[in-house]
């Protein structure tokens, strides 16, 4: 996307061309791009100015200057593309967020250091003045959002434990526990048309949403659906000014996500429409949460899914190693990604390693510096609980992964040889010197090669140390790769450099699935099927056929 604005009338009539690249281009209507100023800058959509029916507030980023982009906001005309009341963000490469006026109030930007600065504007006399600074991986005082009595809405931690969502008082510094759970991070804020929030939402193990306003109209129908859809989580996604008419969306493990449509005057509940219509619900299966202690003591989150129709022992099993690794972690809910290693009968590992986001600074600390040992460790270790638990069969494991997870399936199975029957890895980091090198983000940022340093190592030993290809040696696992033709984020040389390294160890050479015209994550659906179905190939092969789904089974 190259941040064109575009509008049009909600019949899909009128269309017009606002801002961007190809304003005052010829076209075939001239309305499209008729007086609007070509401009080399993205923008973004930053507040709907509900107050005003021709105006909303954007965020513009120049192209000009590089990595000193200025950043400012401006109001724009929706009908004419006229811009007004520009003002100009404090840093290059900042994000806003406003106040429910619409007034640029925060600013958010990340220096050369890798420090996340946050400025905060005064609405009076429009002068912006450092609000916080933290180093990375440091916790900090995170503004989300101003409350209508002045106060905002932060996320903030104590001793870089969990984060929780408090209200701050900008006068007197002091603080109002709003909601802090004991291990893990409040991970969403629910807000309404006009940013008023109503709700926060956590993940311990399965979804959890607590309700700050039981006044509010949303808040009102998430309590009343649940009994409605018990075990899922409900999301209003969008509402009528008068909240008469919602859009709901539907959260399950065991569904594909469904949105609805809820009449408050009349109290009915209308499905719209279910977001992926051709996948057979029946196929999937509950993820069940577990906690494994790693052998330091550390306590680990995660799930396992058995498949349908199986008894809970003795299964074949695939760990499911998360990418990141430092942010994402493993979640409760349609698996859109994974899912298909249970809908095939294999049981499914996920653990949310030290390293992992979610769960505090000083969790997702204690991963940086291990990518090639204790995060590795933490893999085993789950594994060899659910073997001693009785869930997974010991000669009947494989690992697969993507992204880190595609890194963390070629390390462990030259760290655990005996313990994994195959592996695949999908855009997976081999080489860590040509990820410092070649990646997007280390050529293309100024923080990109000072964040290897912290969660890799600073010097070329310490990125050999943590690279799979160079313990090529100790691998005698099968492994299959697949990666992207175009990725940019870890580019396909990786792959290339761990068939090398395989070949010079006199190992067999993994096969590798080259998916055309994809980037890091495959997105079209000839491509996913074919690497999809090659893995289920490459898994049968090495641990035997999964149990049949009881939808199968019972035909």
């Amino acid at each position: 996307s190259y941040g064109e604005l575009y509008a049009v009338n909600a019949d899909g009539k009128r269309g017009k061309y606002l801002y961007g690249l190809r304003g005052n281009q010829p076209g075939s209507s001239k309305s499209r791009t008729s007086n609007v100023t070509a401009a080399f800058a993205s923008a973004s959509f930053t507040h709907p100015m509900w107050d005003n029916s021709s105006r909303v507030l954007i965020t513009l980023a120049d192209w000009t200057r590089g990595f000193k982009n200025t950043t400012s906001t401006a109001m724009l005309d929706v009908y004419s593309g006229r811009l007004s009341d520009r003002q100009i963000t404090p840093t290059a490469n900042a994000q806003v967020l406003p106040d429910a006026q619409g007034q640029p109030r925060f600013s958010f930007y990340i220096d050369d250091d890798q420090n996340t600065v946050i400025h905060q504007r005064d609405p009076e006399t429009g002068q912006w003045q450092v609000f916080s600074k933290a180093a990375f991986g440091e916790s900090q005082i995170s503004p989300l959002e101003v409350a209508e009595d002045g106060r905002i809405f932060v996320m903030k931690s104590e001793n870089e434990g969990p984060e929780g969502v408090y209200l701050m008082d900008l006068e007197t510094k002091a603080f109002e526990k709003v909601y802090q759970h004991e291990y893990v991070d409040a991970d969403r804020v629910y807000r309404d048309f006009a940013d008023r929030v109503y709700a926060v939402q956590s993940m311990p193990a399965k979804i959890e949403q607590y309700i700050v306003d039981p006044e509010h109209p949303n808040a009102q129908l998430i309590m009343a659906l649940q009994d409605v859809f018990p075990g899922a989580a409900m999301y209003v996604t969008s509402t009528t000014h008068d909240f008469n008419l919602s859009v709901v969306a539907v959260t399950q493990d065991v569904r594909t996500p469904e949105f609805y449509l809820y009449n408050r005057g009349t109290g009915q509940l209308q499905q719209l429409f279910d977001s992926m219509p051709w996948i057979d619900d029946s196929l999937l299966s509950p993820m069940k949460p577990i906690q494994v202690t790693a052998r330091d003591g550390l306590t680990l989150h995660g799930y396992l899914t058995i498949p349908n129709g199986a008894e809970p022992e003795n299964l074949p099993l695939v760990i499911v190693p998360h990418g990141g690794p430092h942010g994402p972690r493993d979640q409760w809910g349609f698996q859109w990604f994974e899912g298909f290693i249970p809908a095939a009968g294999y049981a499914m590992l996920q653990i949310n390693f030290r390293g992992s986001g979610g769960y505090g600074m000083e969790f997702e600390n204690a991963g940086y510096g291990e990518w090639a040992g204790k995060m590795q460790d933490d893999l085993t270790d789950s594994v060899r609980w659910a073997i001693e638990q009785g869930y997974a069969d010991p000669e009947r494991i494989c690992i697969f992964g993507w992204s880190y997870g595609g890194y963390a399936a070629a390390m462990s199975i030259s760290r655990e040889p005996d313990l994994y029957k195959c592996s695949i890895a999908g855009a997976g980091v081999y080489d860590n010197e040509v990820q410092y090198d070649s990646s997007d983000f280390a050529e293309g940022t100024r923080w990109g090669k000072k964040y290897l340093d912290k969660v890799v190592g600073p010097s070329k030993e310490e990125r050999a140390a943590a690279s799979p290809a160079t313990f090529a040696h100790k691998i005698k696992t099968p492994l299959l790769l697949v990666h992207g033709e175009d990725d940019v984020r870890v580019p396909v040389e990786q792959a290339y450099v761990m068939q090398d390294a395989m070949k010079a160890a006199g190992k067999p050479v993994p096969e590798l699935i080259e998916l055309p015209n994809e980037g890091h994550t495959p997105r079209k659906e000839e491509n996913n099927l074919r690497w999809r179905r090659a893995a289920i190939e490459f898994i049968e092969k090495h641990i035997g056929p999964g149990v049949k789904p009881r939808a199968v089974a019972s035909q």
